[in-house]
């Protein structure tokens, strides 16, 4: 089969330059147009076949003519209207587009390799672009340069410095002003001082292209000045580290014990024996567990640890009380203590209780024994040795600083990440890790037992928090800090780690978000309604059925909603049912709607009734008629009358006709009915004995 091959390319490129070169010849020769058409078109003597440019394309010759008859025609038109019109302003003719970007000059002065004055950006060693990231145009009214997105260009040299840079962009934003309103006054004019040039971050006017780590076609972002707001957020700031210092030195002077030995040591020691679980889901050991606290603010702010620090104490004092005195014969030769006459102390099931012998601790003004968590402890006198007050083991994971002789120590299953974020709620009343919307949800929130509780003040503004008031920290530690405050009883520190969790949550975690809220509310009632709200609407329905088929294909989604099943599940149904609106019945084409269908359906049932009681009237009637009374009578005795000569049979044989139902149900006979029906009969059975023979 014949194929048609294309023509070779060799001959179309050279074509192509013999056409151009003939067209730069009739340029530098000035011919005309049918002259030059002729040139480009009579045979090429040296072309093989006879055929010259004309006969390879001529329709490519002509269409070349066509249009560099109209360019010239349109140039030499705006040449005429160039002549004609008055000469235009010097931003106009330094104004050349680069894209969206306008030409703004050079920035002091530039010279080329050859010593002469260069005044085009695009031939400067260096080019930057200027973009306002601001609208600015109340500083100078109708000039488009001063919209937010403008781009103007500065070609400037690499000794520049950027106060010429910035003093050239704000002449050439006063020519365009100066072309709108005429002559500017002398506080109309910009000065760089109104600016703010940010690359990365704030520009220093002093220092060149090089010193500020800047390279060629660099852009900086212009915008208004800012530094009284950066003063006033420093201020704010300031004031604000003062105001927590303060709290917690007043807090510190708060304290019973306020001694300067006793500010560096604590009174209680949480051993955190909880494990951190990071993003991927592993569970890790921390090597520090043990986080210092002090029973004073805890006892009242947190009842469930003051129950444990009570419970501490009160083992504590019960083991020093149980204690016997050493005399010395429980040492070897060595001169150290045999573990076999320590008996019961150091038993496995008590490594976590450290006998102590309170001091200060003791009932004040004759007070009874236990109030204010304070115990009386028997001491134990040791005139050879002084015990430390804790074993090595336990001392060496607390460090170096100093321990009060009255500390208890109180083990929780719990990580020291989320104890520190209940301390830090405990002792300020917020938790700065949490965000900036759990503290203004935790703000409003008005426990149920409280009538009086407005919730904290707040440190900082939105935009000045940490990430712009977003979390801090991981879902997993937002999630352990849920279990602790459920445990703790604490709904206002759960309500701001659950609002927390709730900005944290994406389609990797959202399975264990899920399973969380399902085993909170088997163990507390605490549904987490917020967390499981932003689960469904972030990450299962946010792309309805499709985004649940892309889930599903993603295999971390499916295996761990397998392995979490019994708990995920149920949790997806009531999420989607909370879902659905709240105030669905109570809008208004709802309630429309609503009222129409009981409408119909009562004046549907009314109908019937009404049909049915028809029906009903009808047969009554249809059964009290004459007609249908006789037509059942000879139904039922026939039609033949019987003659009155023999009344002894007609008493007989003959049967009294049915009566008539007026009613659905038989009228009840009473006892009179009764027995005159039975005498009726009888005296009828002995009539028809005495007759027969």
């Amino acid at each position: 089969m014949e194929r048609n091959n294309p023509p070779d390319l060799n001959a179309d490129e050279a074509a192509a330059q013999a056409i151009q070169a003939a067209i730069w010849l009739a340029d530098e020769q000035e011919l005309g147009e049918d002259e030059m058409a002729r040139q480009l078109l009579q045979p090429n003597p040296n072309a093989g076949g006879g055929g010259g440019v004309g006969g390879v394309v001529p329709e490519l010759v002509r269409q070349l003519l066509r249009e560099r008859r109209r360019g010239m025609h349109n140039h030499a038109h705006h040449a005429e209207e160039r002549h004609q019109a008055p000469a235009a302003p010097a931003v106009e003719e330094n104004e050349e587009v680069d894209g969206e970007a306008m030409d703004a000059g050079v920035a002091g002065e530039v010279f080329d390799e050859s010593g002469g004055k260069v005044t085009s950006p695009a031939k400067c060693p260096l080019m930057l672009y200027l973009e306002i990231d601001d609208d600015l145009e109340d500083l100078a009214p109708k000039n488009k340069y001063l919209k937010r997105g403008s781009t103007v260009y500065i070609g400037l040299d690499k000794t520049t410095k950027l106060s010429r840079v910035f003093q050239q962009f704000c002449t050439f934003i006063n020519k365009e002003s100066t072309r709108i309103k005429g002559k500017l006054h002398s506080d109309e004019t910009l000065s760089p001082k109104e600016f703010e040039f940010v690359h990365c971050t704030l520009l220093d006017a002093m220092h060149t292209v090089e010193a500020s780590a800047m390279m060629k076609n660099d852009r900086i972002m212009v915008r208004r000045d800012r530094s009284k707001e950066r003063a006033m957020k420093a201020e704010i700031v300031r004031l604000q580290r003062e105001s927590d210092r303060k709290y917690f030195n007043d807090l510190r002077q708060l304290l019973h014990n306020s001694s300067p030995d006793f500010l560096r040591g604590c009174d209680v020691i949480l051993d955190c024996r909880g494990k951190v679980v990071d993003e991927r889901g592993f569970s890790q050991n921390v090597l520090a567990t043990m986080v210092r606290a002090n029973s004073a603010v805890l006892s009242k702010r947190c009842k469930w640890l003051a129950q444990k620090i009570m419970d501490a104490k009160e083992e504590i004092r019960r083991r020093a009380e149980m204690t016997v005195p050493s005399d010395g014969n429980d040492k070897n030769d060595e001169g150290k203590v045999d573990d076999s006459f320590e008996g019961g102390q150091k038993s496995d099931d008590e490594d976590d209780i450290v006998p102590s012998f309170p001091e200060r601790d003791g009932p004040r003004g004759g007070g009874d024994a236990m109030e204010g968590n304070s115990f009386v402890a028997a001491k134990v006198e040791d005139d050879e040795e002084d015990d430390v007050a804790f074993p090595p083991a336990k001392k060496a994971k607390l460090g170096k600083s100093a321990v009060s002789p009255n500390t208890v120590i109180i083990p929780l299953d719990h990580s020291p990440e989320a104890v520190k974020l209940l301390l830090e709620y405990s002792y300020t009343n917020r938790v700065h890790s949490l965000g900036f919307n759990a503290f203004v949800k935790a703000s409003r929130y008005v426990g149920p037992g409280s009538t009086k509780e407005l919730g904290p003040v707040p440190p900082f503004r939105k935009h000045e928090w940490p990430k712009n008031g977003m979390p801090t920290v991981s879902l997993h530690l937002a999630l352990a800090g849920i279990a602790l405050a459920e445990e703790a009883q604490m709904p206002r520190l759960s309500l701001m780690c659950e609002v927390a969790a709730s900005q944290l949550v994406n389609q990797n975690n959202v399975i264990d978000v899920l399973s969380t809220c399902q085993s909170q509310l088997l163990k507390t009632g605490n549904r987490l309604p917020i967390l499981k709200k932003a689960a469904m609407l972030d990450c299962i329905f946010p792309n309805g059925s499709t985004g649940i088929d892309r889930l599903m294909e993603k295999p971390n989604f499916k295996t761990n909603l397998e392995e979490k099943r019994n708990l995920v599940i149920p949790s997806l149904l009531e999420g989607t049912v909370e879902l659905l609106p709240s105030g669905m019945l109570a809008t208004k084409d709802w309630q429309k709607k609503k009222e129409k269908m009981e409408t119909d359906t009562n004046l549907t049932y009314l109908q019937e009734d009404k049909v049915d009681k028809n029906n009903r009237e009808m047969q009554r009637k249809k059964y009290r008629s004459m007609e249908t009374i006789n037509r059942r009578v000879e139904t039922a005795f026939g039609s033949e009358d019987l003659s009155v000569s023999s009344p002894l049979v007609h008493l007989s044989f003959r049967q009294e006709p049915p009566p008539i139902k007026l009613h659905r149900v038989n009228k009840r006979k009473s006892r009179s009915d009764v027995v005159k029906t039975s005498t009726v009969t009888s005296a009828r059975r002995g009539k028809r004995d005495r007759t027969e023979p």
